[in-house]
């Protein structure tokens, strides 16, 4: 039998600044929903320097919702929520109405993490659209956690009968009809009265639909949709008088990193010297200095022992095998454990592999790579939701159950290299924290394993490996336990 070998590494995604200014304008004078008056949709992000996210972000909400791109899941469960009574204002923001939750109203759990819900507010018509259709108003319930991040719950309404929850409204809400930025209160109101159903409903990661266009936003978008009256829907639009028809921004491109859209053979227009031309958000994959992957050579190298043992803390969980286009992808559903450097603990959330081998070490490259891929409590760049928008149409995702991390690497590594690098694959962000283990801690792979890793993706190419990269001067440490600096002393 031929055996190959692999380079085990890991790979840290570190977090990415938080604008300074995230939460949604509450005055919304500076801009509109109309098109062609200099401060619509198409040119917020040129108003201020602080929303330029609504014109280059990757990530931009509302979407359309299609068939094709979405994933049907059962592991989410039914939307967690405890919601309770609570006092509460209304506002008119100049483009909406909002509706303002002064005490704790409740919250909504994601993922373990705690949402407080804090205020919400329509659009009409809706902003979503469900494979390409849109509705006729929209509701987006605004949580925040402890560390101000944002998940939106978003309901549909389309004409029908009068919607209950408005209806206990309605009558504040004329008050402050033609009364622009005016607050006025509006008693205890109790969230539980609004109708949304837990059991199906849409979730991806977007951003706020309004400037600034803060990004990292968890949304939520029940599938069953609710009734409103046509005099509910015109008096939310009468109160503002905006002198607008709609309140609604346009749906956004979904920055899908289409695996179509790249590729990794040479000459072809769309492999790795060309990944920095295809799109104006992967620039930085021909202009940036720490790009991986990197030639890693002990001869330029500072060996250090300071870095210690590699601080894994891994558990069995549930895991699911993903075809992403390009390459296999394991990815685990529960928690797997974690990854601790310098007193910060990275979450494993997902294997790859690559062949050849991206990184080499002094000169050899070898047969197969993986990488164990960790984030951060803070960090943003590795999320997923349940809408998983793959190139691929023969993408699939399988469950293979219980898969512990430790039958791919032990928990006894001390000697490794360190450096900071990016992602190898477009949008080949950098910032990323590689530990690359050394030689010792290679392991086997058989030629068979090899070849069903490249024919499982048909993608026809026989490398899912990028170029070496230049190092421009970054500092690689090698931690090495037994090493002992020779210390010079004058006579």
């Amino acid at each position: 039998m031929n055996i190959f070998c692999y380079a085990l590494l890991v790979l840290l995604l570190a977090s990415r600044p938080r604008l300074t200014t995230s939460q949604e304008v509450e005055n919304e004078r500076e801009f509109n929903y109309v098109e062609g008056s200099g401060k619509g949709p198409e040119d917020w992000g040129h108003i201020h320097e602080e929303w330029r996210l609504c014109k280059n972000g990757e990530m931009q909400s509302p979407i359309d919702l299609t068939h094709e791109r979405v994933q049907v899941v059962s592991r989410l469960g039914r939307l967690k929520r405890g919601y309770k009574p609570s006092n509460a204002t209304l506002k008119n923001r100049g483009h909406d109405i909002m509706l303002k939750w002064v005490d704790d109203a409740g919250s909504i759990n994601v993922n373990g993490t705690e949402y407080k819900l804090k205020q919400l507010h329509w659009h009409s018509p809706s902003e979503h659209t469900i494979n390409g259709s849109s509705y006729d108003l929209e509701v987006h319930m605004v949580h925040e956690s402890s560390d101000n991040k944002f998940a939106v719950v978003g309901i549909m309404y389309t004409i029908g009968r009068p919607d209950t929850f408005l209806s206990e409204l309605m009558g504040q809400i004329k008050s402050l009809a033609d009364r622009h930025d005016m607050e006025i209160a509006a008693g205890v109101v109790d969230p539980r009265h609004l109708k949304m159903g837990s059991r199906k409903y849409y979730r991806y990661l977007g951003s706020l639909t309004t400037p600034p266009c803060t990004e990292g936003v968890i949304w939520t978008i029940v599938r069953k949709v609710r009734t409103v009256s046509r005099e509910q829907v015109r008096l939310l639009r009468l109160a503002v008088e905006d002198n607008a028809e709609r309140n609604a921004r346009p749906t956004q491109a979904v920055n899908e990193h289409d695996e179509r859209e790249w590729n990794y053979q040479k000459d072809s227009g769309r492999g790795p010297e060309h990944w920095g031309d295809l799109n104006e958000n992967w620039t930085i994959c021909k202009t940036g200095f720490r790009q991986s992957p990197i030639e890693l050579w002990d001869g330029w190298v500072d060996v250090v022992r300071h870095l210690g043992k590699l601080q894994t803390r891994y558990k069995p969980a549930n895991a699911t095998l993903v075809n992403w286009g390009l390459g296999i992808m394991l990815n685990w559903v529960d928690d797997a454990g974690s990854l601790n450097i310098e007193g910060t603990d990275y979450k494993l959330k997902q294997v790859h592999w690559h062949s050849p081998s991206e990184h080499r070490i002094n000169g050899w490259g070898v047969d197969l790579e993986v990488r164990m891929v960790h984030q951060s409590s803070d960090g943003r760049m590795a999320l997923r939701g349940p809408l998983n928008i793959i190139a691929d149409g023969d993408v699939n995702e399988t469950v293979v159950g219980v898969v512990d991390p430790y039958h791919l690497i032990t928990d006894n590594v001390w000697e490794y290299y360190r450096y900071i690098g990016s992602l190898p694959t477009p949008p080949c962000s950098e910032g990323v924290v590689w530990t690359v283990l050394k030689e010792p801690w290679f392991r086997t792979v058989s030629f068979d394993q090899v070849k069903k890793l490249r024919n499982a993706v048909h993608d026809y190419a026989i490398s899912n490996a990028r170029p070496i990269q230049p190092l421009n001067g970054r500092e690689v440490l090698l931690n090495e336990p037994g090493y002992h600096p020779t210390i010079l002393q004058s006579i």
